[in-house]
C-alpha cells in the first residue's frame, strides 16, 4: 500500500513543489580530490528553467562537490568565456519556458542552437559535460543538445510492469550494471524514475533497464491511459559516457540519483536513500572521470560550513 500511495504522489506536478533538498544528510570524504588553495570550478546550469539548480534541488550535489574540494558555481548564461573558466559543466533537467507548468506535448527545445554550438565547441576543445534529463518533459527539452554529441533521449517514462514507484536497483550481480571507468568500485546503483537514452557506438554503457520495464510515452506527463504508447527498452540505456574530441561527455536519464531530496517531509529520494548506499561514490567517480585538470588557485572560504 505504501508504494501505491507514493506513486500517486509522483503523478502530479504538485510533487515538485513538495521536494526539498536534504542538506542534513551527512557527507564524509576521507581523501578529497582538492585541498588547500587548489580547486576546480563546476558550473551548474541555471539558465534554462532548470528543476535542479545549485540553490535548489541540486544543493546536496553542490554540498558533495564542495566536500570533495571542488567549487560549484551557478551558471546564469552560456558563453564561450564562462565555459572556458569551468572544469566541468553540469546541466540537469532543463526546460523551455513554454513548458513550465505545462507538461503536455509538444515539448519545446530548451536550448538555442547558438548555445548548443558553444557547448559542443567547448567540449571538443577539452571541456567536460554532464547532462541529466529526467522523464518527460525534461528529456524532450534536452534532446537537441544530446543529438549534437551523438546521443538522443526518448521523452517518456521508464517504469516497471506495475508502474509502482521505485527506487530501481541496477547491479553487477543482476547483469544490468556494467564495468566502466566510473563503476569500477560500484556493485549497485539506485535510480528514481526517469527517461531512456540512445547511446552512440563507442560509448561506454553504464546500466540498462530490467527486461520487465517498459518505456511509456504519454501525451501529458504522468497521465498514463489505455492508449498511451509503449516501447520496448532493449536498445535504450540508463546512462553512458564517451570521449568527444579532446573532451568528455556523460549523459544520464535520472537526476535524483545525483542528489538528495525529501518528499513530503518523509520519503528520502537520492543518495540519502537507504536503497542507494553507493550512489555518493558513483557521483564522485563520475566527476573524477570527467575532471579535465583545469585548476583554479583560490583560497577556499569555509565560513558557511
Amino acid at each position: 500500500m505504501k508504494y501505491f500511495l507514493i506513486i500517486l504522489l509522483f503523478s502530479s506536478l504538485n510533487l515538485f513543489s513538495q521536494q526539498q533538498p536534504d542538506l542534513d544528510f551527512p557527507i564524509n570524504i576521507e581523501n578529497p580530490k582538492y585541498t588547500g588553495v587548489e580547486t576546480a570550478l563546476i558550473g551548474i546550469d541555471a539558465s534554462h528553467n532548470n528543476l535542479h539548480t545549485l540553490k535548489a534541488n541540486f544543493a546536496p550535489f553542490a554540498k558533495l562537490m564542495d566536500a570533495d574540494g571542488y567549487k560549484p558555481i551557478s551558471i546564469e548564461k552560456i558563453t564561450d568565456e564562462i565555459l572556458d573558466s569551468l572544469n566541468i559543466f553540469v546541466i540537469s533537467n532543463a526546460i523551455d519556458s513554454s513548458n513550465v507548468g505545462n507538461w503536455r506535448r509538444p515539448i519545446a527545445n530548451a536550448f538555442t542552437y547558438s548555445e548548443i554550438n558553444i557547448i559542443e565547441r567547448w567540449v571538443k576543445d577539452g571541456g567536460s559535460l554532464l547532462v541529466i534529463a529526467d522523464h518527460m518533459p525534461f528529456a524532450g527539452a534536452t534532446n537537441e543538445l544530446a543529438k549534437k554529441f551523438g546521443f538522443s533521449y526518448e521523452d517518456g517514462f521508464v517504469m516497471n510492469e506495475g508502474r509502482s514507484w521505485p527506487p530501481e536497483t541496477y547491479s553487477k550481480k543482476a547483469g544490468n550494471l556494467f564495468d566502466t571507468p566510473i563503476t569500477k568500485n560500484i556493485d549497485s546503483l539506485a535510480a528514481f524514475t526517469g527517461s531512456a537514452l540512445n547511446a552512440p557506438s563507442g560509448a561506454s554503457i553504464i546500466a540498462k533497464f530490467p527486461d520487465s520495464h517498459k518505456l511509456l510515452i504519454p501525451e501529458v506527463a504522468w497521465q498514463f491511459e489505455e492508449n498511451t504508447i509503449e516501447k520496448p527498452i532493449d536498445k535504450v540505456v540508463m546512462g553512458a559516457i564517451s570521449k568527444y574530441g579532446n573532451g568528455k561527455v556523460a549523459f544520464f536519464t535520472e537526476a535524483a540519483m545525483f542528489t538528495a531530496q525529501i518528499i513530503q517531509e518523509q520519503y528520502k529520494v537520492g543518495f540519502n536513500s537507504p536503497a542507494a548506499p553507493q550512489n555518493i561514490q558513483f557521483v564522485l567517480n563520475t566527476i573524477h572521470w570527467l575532471d579535465n585538470g583545469r585548476l583554479l588557485e583560490i583560497v577556499r572560504d569555509h565560513s558557511d560550513e
